[in-house]
């Protein structure tokens, strides 16, 4: 059973060719991001995304998705 997600979130996006990443401003959808994440796997991309709550700093990265801070660049402009 898939555990609900939070009524307000934040989508972290990931370039897994680039490696880079950015993280969206406080949302409450992300239908629109799932559905362009799928297509963009399906041409043959290399990218994912996650959700996480919302933190006071958008330059804080939660610890749940620490393991990539080594290995992804923040880009600010990394998002679909």
């Amino acid at each position: 059973m898939a555990v609900p997600k939070p009524k307000h979130f934040r989508i972290m996006f990931f370039d897994d060719e680039a490696c880079t990443m950015n993280v969206s401003e406080i949302t409450t959808d992300d239908e629109a991001v799932t559905d362009r994440t799928a297509e963009l796997q399906h041409s043959g991309r290399l990218v994912h995304i996650s959700t996480t709550t919302p933190q006071a700093d958008i330059d804080q990265v939660p610890s749940a998705e620490g393991q990539y801070l080594a290995e992804f660049e923040r880009d600010p402009n990394l998002r679909w």
